[in-house]
């Protein structure tokens, strides 16, 4: 049915593929572990992405304090199942609602800007929801009594 070189390039491909789950299963855990290990220097952290399928994708990490202010972040750097989070000084000190508006800082380009803009966006709409959390308490409980 199959002949013998088929069934080889099937095994073959199969093979690769096994193993390039494993180096992405790999990278994504090593990647998830770094931005859990910042998630703990801070009392927020975001992630967050740009670029698409069809271009190269950028991704960062921001870890911001109670006072809404970037306390470290880092951005995924290089091309292979061999990259890592870098860190990116150039926007530690910024106010959470100044980050991804605006002309970027010097050293960050412009897609690594819009990956910092949705996070930032991601991390102001829960720093919403908390807030109408609490207010919503409040009232219910001035209601109350």
């Amino acid at each position: 049915m199959f002949e013998s070189k088929t069934i080889a390039l099937l095994v073959v491909l199969v093979v690769a593929w096994l193993i390039q789950l494993g180096l992405s299963t790999w990278q994504m855990h090593r990647f998830h572990s770094r931005a859990l290990s910042l998630r703990r220097l801070g009392s927020a952290m975001s992630i967050g992405m740009a670029g698409s399928n069809w271009k190269r994708k950028t991704y960062v990490v921001v870890v911001i304090d109670q006072s809404d202010v970037v306390i470290a972040s880092e951005r995924l750097a290089g091309f292979t199942i061999f990259a890592g989070l870098k860190p990116v000084s150039n926007v530690i000190g910024l106010r959470l609602d100044d980050l991804g508006i605006g002309t970027p800082p010097a050293g960050v380009s412009e897609k690594t800007w819009r990956a910092f803009e949705q996070a930032a966006g991601f991390l102001q709409r829960a720093r919403d929801k908390r807030s109408r959390s609490m207010e919503s308490r409040v009232d219910g409980s001035e209601e109350d009594g």
